[in-house]
């Protein structure tokens, strides 16, 4: 069984979204509609965990029905945004939702409220239509987002979103109640109301709601291609310092292997489909996630995996991921100079020296695996003789890869701070040097690997936002009216005279910063403070 859902394209053509998995309810007396926005594509949003989270989670209330709402494109103006499921323009949704995952996106949520003729601005809304947002990026700082929001989901979603709609349930006939009482409760950051609000996050993922129907496109193919997405644990035991979502999603919980086994059978089947996309922040770190690559295995059942730390990937771990048919190692060594090493706290069990990590790597391509690497060239404090030892490295895998008829492909983007990381006090390097290092490095590696650039320019625009005070809200706005886009921020920065100074020398040491009012726990705020003093040692003296 499969749904026809109208959708309106980018140039006001109506085509057909067909789906599998959609849910569809009557528009009966009592039922509370609930927008869900996924500020990005139709295809990333397939890919998005978080939208099957929240659609299949809140649709389990009788009285609640959620609908999804995509943008058509990543900029330029939008056409009237229906939902995917029954066609009914955003502006007849008074509660609206939204997962946001990444800063830049945030434009694209006002550009489909400004789109359907919602005003962006909570004040002037004067309750007429609740907006709330969650994911990592509003959750570590809310600050841009406080004049446009009424609400920010600090935590995980299998605890917040049923106490979200209880709450709403109760206070269905009086918007101003709701915003009250969600501020007296955990977990929920109200602007102007929340003094401190502390995240709230689930205990045992093994126990918890997961979304094991899953929406499946029959025509559109998800950014990550067709699977059944399994995520085989949450958080990261690691302390990476330039990582922001290692921190937010402590304490490291992985599934075990009876319940990843049972996810899956099930998952296959209910989805129709042969293949599993895992996702975790740090993968095969335990038995059990060897364990379930090995029973795949057995299955034939094929499944991709993510991005996984050079400690992990001995033979054993090398055959288990060809046996489930994976043609390509992804691997983040971030930088292999000494000093950016130390300050990135990247530690790697058994892996010692640059040359370890170089037999490593090689050993991957050996098993006939191409590699992808993620490297993060580009931080103060480095200089170019860091660059240059980081280019070596690269020519020297990639040479040895080509030798033995393996492709590399490489990411390089300069660091980009975020807050509740020690970068908050340090900054990102200046524009123009970032420019120059990534020009440099695309130079250096043209004809020996594919190398695809973090532009500087969206590198600053991203912290711009992830850093931010209040007073950017202003300039998403008036960005969004711009139809967004790098010449949309260009022109909306220099329209108001904005300064992103903060992006480059960081926020002092001591002051209060924009997000303290968001308290992440697990050491993380008390450990973030002791790294600054180490981190400042290595890079700035």
């Amino acid at each position: 069984m499969y749904i026809e859902v109208d959708k309106i394209t980018g140039k006001g053509v109506s085509i057909v979204v067909r789906e599998v998995n959609t849910v569809i309810k009557k528009h009966r007396r009592g039922i509370v509609r609930i927008a869900l926005i996924y500020p990005s594509i139709y295809e990333a949003s397939l890919s998005s965990l978080a939208t099957h989270m929240i659609y299949f989670l809140g649709n389990k209330y009788d009285y609640v029905y959620i609908e999804r709402f995509t943008v058509t494109r990543l900029s330029g103006k939008e056409p009237l945004p229906r939902s995917l499921e029954t066609r009914t323009p955003l502006n007849k949704f008074k509660y609206i939702i939204a997962s946001i995952h990444y800063e830049p996106d945030y434009v694209n949520l006002i550009r489909i409220l400004l789109a359907a003729g919602i005003e962006p601005y909570r004040n002037r809304r004067r309750l007429q239509h609740l907006v709330f947002v969650g994911g990592p990026a509003p959750m570590a700082n809310p600050a841009p987002l406080e004049d446009i929001v009424d609400g920010v989901f600090v935590g995980e979603v299998e605890v917040l979103l049923p106490t979200f709609i209880e709450t709403l349930i109760e206070n269905i006939d009086d918007p101003k109640k709701l915003i009250e009482n969600l501020c007296s409760k955990e977990g929920f950051y109200i602007p102007d109301c929340s003094e401190k609000t502390r995240r709230i996050w689930i205990s045992n993922i093994d126990e918890a709601f997961y979304p094991i129907k899953q929406i499946q496109s029959i025509d559109k193919e998800p950014v990550y291609g067709r699977g059944y997405i399994v995520e085989s644990a949450r958080g990261c035991p690691w302390w990476c310092r330039f990582c922001l979502e290692g921190r937010l999603f402590k304490p490291y919980r992985p599934r075990k292997y009876s319940t990843l086994k049972d996810l899956i059978q099930k998952g296959l089947e209910v989805n129709s489909l042969d293949r599993v996309i895992f996702y975790s922040l740090y993968f095969l770190g335990t038995v059990d996630e060897k364990r379930i690559l090995d029973y795949l295995g057995n299955q034939g059942i094929k499944a991709s995996i993510p991005s996984l730390r050079v400690d992990v990937l001995n033979n054993e771990a090398l055959d288990l991921i060809k046996n489930i048919g994976q043609k390509t190692i992804v691997v983040a060594p971030e930088n292999i100079s000494n000093k950016v090493y130390r300050a990135f706290c990247k530690c790697f069990r058994g892996v010692s020296s640059n040359k370890d990590l170089i037999n490593t790597l090689s050993n991957i391509v050996d098993k006939s695996f191409d590699l992808k690497l993620y490297f993060i060239i580009g931080v103060k404090g480095e200089d170019m003789d860091s660059v240059k030892e980081n280019i070596d490295f690269i020519r020297k895998i990639a040479s040895y890869a080509r030798r033995k008829g393996k492709r590399v492909t490489v990411t390089i983007n300069p660091l980009i701070p975020k807050p509740k990381t020690p970068f908050q006090w340090i900054g990102m390097i200046d524009l123009e040097k970032a420019r120059r290092i990534l020009r440099y490095c695309v130079k250096e590696l043209s004809g020996i690997t594919d190398t695809r650039p973090y532009y500087a320019n969206w590198a600053w625009i991203q912290a711009s936002i992830a850093l931010g005070d209040r007073s950017i809200g202003k300039i998403l706005v008036e960005w969004a009216i711009e139809g967004g886009g790098l010449g949309g921020w260009r022109r909306t920065i220099n329209r108001n005279n904005y300064s992103t100074k903060y992006v480059f020398t960081g926020y002092p040491y001591g002051e209060e910063l924009p997000w303290n009012k968001i308290v992440i726990g697990e050491y993380v705020e008390e450990v973030c403070e002791k790294e600054y003093i180490v981190l400042k040692r290595i890079l700035l003296k």
